[in-house]
């Protein structure tokens, strides 16, 4: 039978190592057979060691991997049985997200895959089941189905890219995921009528720093801008001819996007220049000398524009339309109300389906198939004439 209980202990008379004998539970000296061994070895081929300070532990542990090889055979896998347990959860996510750090979503990524390993930690990954996985995706508390199906997909993201590295589980012993329903509600909107009171009242409200009040006017303009994506402007972003060009846009690492400014965006822009000079590569968006509690030229946080929209909108009496749904959202629909959503929609950078969802008004098609019933069913009535035969 494959591996054996060992000891490095000696005979403490003579010299002579102690030998396992499973008669008597222990290992002990061949010529006194009173002196016994206190610590144990369990070694399982190829290179599989286990310490153990009590006999029972140690042959529980050999039967046990014995079973596991006769019944894993060919999937038997030592490493899965080693006391550092190189391929259970904790050990594994670190090199898993050291090959995620390519993706814009590479924060989030972190957190989800690291509040996991809060539950699943020193677990096989082999030995955690769908039920498990499931468990521990419904207990967590306070967030909603949409960020839950987030934490899944993670999740099995994870446990695909164990399987295709081929020594920690296999096909069968994939785990099954759950089925998490969810529906996207609409974002509360506005029309640009309010947005511009907002805006307008956003010029009066930051005076100190007009580069807020022009951040968000940005986003009420270019529907494919994003809140973060003015984070990563420069002062050289934009070039000679008004294309304004951001690197590593929002969800789209290592890439770039390209935006046309309209002229009274490019003369503001140089005018802001003028008024706040800096080197080439110091953030567009950033706070102004002067400002209480704000480090002069340090970046606008993620939180700032956000803020001073609610600020704005609070003072004009706008209440649950929050940064993004009175820019870029509301101007989505307006510009399908005006132009067209198929317009609409090349503008704003969306996917067919966030498109849908956020811009709130019937596509053009239906309408045009409206007018054309409507054209049918009124179409001109031919008059008839009655003569003394009859009618002609």
């Amino acid at each position: 039978m494959e591996g054996g209980i060992y000891t490095r202990e000696k005979c403490s008379v003579c010299g002579k190592t102690l030998r396992h004998d499973g008669g008597k539970h222990g290992c002990f000296c061949p010529d006194h057979s009173k002196i016994g061994a206190r610590t144990f070895i369990v070694k399982f081929p190829p290179n599989l060691y286990q310490t153990f300070t009590q006999y029972e532990k140690a042959s529980q542990s050999l039967n046990y991997l014995r079973h596991e090889k006769g019944t894993r055979k060919q999937r038997f896998n030592p490493d899965d049985y080693k006391s550092i347990k190189p391929n259970s959860f904790a050990a594994l996510k670190d090199k898993y997200l050291a090959r995620k750090t390519d993706k814009a979503s590479y924060r989030v990524i972190c957190q989800i895959i690291n509040r996991a390993n809060e539950t699943l930690g020193y677990i096989n990954v082999r030995e955690i089941t769908g039920a498990d996985i499931e468990d521990y995706l419904v207990g967590i508390a306070g967030i909603s189905e949409k960020t839950r199906f987030n934490h899944m997909t993670q999740l099995r993201n994870f446990w695909k890219w164990c399987l295709k590295r081929g020594n920690i589980i296999t096909l069968a012993e994939m785990p099954s995921f759950p089925d998490i329903d969810y529906t996207l509600g609409y974002r509360k909107i506005t029309d640009w009528e309010t947005q511009e009171k907002v805006l307008n009242k956003l010029k009066e409200i930051t005076s100190h720093n007009p580069k807020i009040w022009f951040g968000i006017d940005m986003l009420a303009t270019y529907t494919s801008l994003r809140p973060d994506d003015l984070r990563r402007l420069r002062e050289e972003s934009l070039d000679t001819n008004g294309w304004l060009t951001i690197y590593n846009p929002t969800k789209k690492k290592n890439k770039f996007k390209t935006i046309r400014l309209h002229p009274d965006h490019v003369a503001l822009w140089r005018q802001y220049q003028e008024k706040y000079p800096a080197v080439p590569t110091m953030p567009f968006f950033r706070h102004a000398p002067g400002i209480k509690n704000c480090k002069p030229d340090k970046l606008f946080n993620r939180k700032y524009l956000y803020a001073w929209w609610n600020n704005a909108a609070e003072e004009i009496g706008l209440k649950g339309v929050p940064l993004y749904p009175g820019t870029k959202h509301t101007t989505a629909t307006e510009t399908a109300k005006l132009l067209g959503a198929d317009k609409a929609k090349v503008a704003s950078g969306l996917t067919n389906k966030a498109f849908d969802r956020y811009c709130q008004v019937e596509g053009d098609g239906s309408y045009e198939v409206i007018t054309a019933i409507r054209t049918k069913k009124k179409a001109e009535v031919i008059q008839l004439f009655r003569s003394a035969k009859g009618i002609e």
